[in-house]
């Protein structure tokens, strides 16, 4: 049989458990110990699914640099439905006034 090559170790700098001297993250407190993966993690985190509310359109907003002003989901969604049930008088009202020798 051959030796078991020594496995190098050193301190997470977050924990200070030991972990593997290879490793990019560790498997105690979960904290990333390579930089690069570290700054992708960071960038994935500050990433935020919002709607944008921009006069100009995507195109003009990305040329121009200027700041969008985020639209909260919620808000969205309840503007949706509200404009939808603008609809509903107009649907009742051809609904009575139908043309009944044609539609029962």
């Amino acid at each position: 049989m051959e030796p078991a090559l020594p496995i190098t170790t050193i301190e997470c700098p977050y924990c200070s458990e030991a972990i593997n001297a290879k490793s990019k993250k560790c498997r105690h407190c979960g904290e990333m110990i390579d930089p690069q993966m570290r700054e992708m993690e960071l960038l994935k985190s500050q990433r935020q699914q919002s709607v944008f509310m921009n006069a100009g359109g995507a195109a003009a907003s990305s040329s121009s640099g200027a700041e969008l002003r985020k639209f909260p989901h919620w808000i969205h969604l309840i503007l949706v439905v509200i404009s939808g049930l603008l609809w509903l008088p107009g649907y009742i009202l051809m609904y009575l006034f139908r043309n009944r020798r044609y539609y029962y």
